[in-house]
């Protein structure tokens, strides 16, 4: 992955990272301060926000091999209560050789059409 960025700015994964597609669960892992840079950027507390703060949020975008790949807000919040959201993002640490390991999972493939071809990697 090249980066993961919203209004154009890298807000993580500067420089590359490696990105797996997983099937395993609806959460996107990332590493932790990655998602907490997400956090501070649309103005997260504790994972959640605000009902009201829905409209304004950007999509994030993550770049795979140059192509750019947003999540609208509507992917990556659920609803929790009449008046707050969660934030479908959960911390890990997994570095790897290469950099730093995010999760892409259902959050993202539900945005898109994804095959996996075990053959030909």
């Amino acid at each position: 992955m090249d980066s993961v960025t919203m209004n154009g700015e890298t807000i993580a994964c500067s420089g590359g990272c490696q990105a797996v597609i997983d099937t395993g669960t609806s959460l996107l892992a990332g590493p932790p301060s990655g998602i907490s840079n997400i956090n501070s950027y649309i103005g997260a507390s504790d994972g959640t926000i605000s009902c009201n703060a829905m409209s304004s949020l950007p999509n994030i975008v993550f770049t795979i091999n140059g192509i750019e790949f947003p999540l609208p807000a509507s992917a990556y919040i659920t609803d929790i209560h009449k008046e707050l959201r969660l934030l479908i993002f959960e911390g890990i640490d997994l570095p790897t050789t290469s950099g730093d390991l995010w999760i892409l999972r259902d959050v993202f493939i539900h945005q898109y059409y994804v095959v996996f071809n075990r053959a030909n990697n």
